[in-house]
């Protein structure tokens, strides 16, 4: 469990610092994000039906920032809705590519928050959670963006 935990704490970083230092950041966003996914994929989590305080509201508009900060050249993108469907006149969706970084990050604060306030099952659940109602796409979509942009 502690790659997973390793793995949160250093993607959190982009969102909670507006400096963060690595060689290359794009590659090291990719590649931890891949393997966040990895660890999510593989993960079996339990519901675990402990009574704890919720997680705090960690503020959107302060990890946007400090993402922006970190990414600068991140930006706007286009992808096609329910790609999975072959159609002759597929609608076009706008994504950003910060938006979709915060948003993960948001959602790994809070499983990192219950990491260190609940119990590991708990943390657990919640992380799986997270990703299959909310960060999977945003982390789908995101790592394409990566690919499209490195060429």
């Amino acid at each position: 469990m502690s790659k997973l935990k390793n793995l949160i704490n250093r993607i959190t970083e982009f969102g909670t610092k507006p400096n963060v230092e690595s060689e290359n950041k794009t590659d090291e966003i990719q590649k931890l994000l891949v393997e966040i996914y990895s660890e999510y994929l593989n993960l079996n989590a339990e519901f675990d039906d402990g009574d704890y305080d919720e997680e705090p509201d960690f503020e959107y508009e302060s990890i946007k920032k400090n993402v922006e900060s970190n990414f600068p050249n991140f930006g706007w993108y286009h992808s096609v809705w329910e790609s999975h469907k072959i159609v002759p006149d597929a609608d076009l969706v706008t994504g950003d590519a910060i938006d979709d970084l915060t948003d993960i990050i948001k959602d790994l604060l809070e499983v990192k928050w219950c990491f260190e306030n609940t119990t590991e099952k708990n943390a657990k659940w919640h992380f799986c959670d997270l990703m299959k109602i909310h960060s999977e796409q945003h982390l789908v979509n995101f790592l394409k963006y990566i690919k499209d942009l490195k060429g």
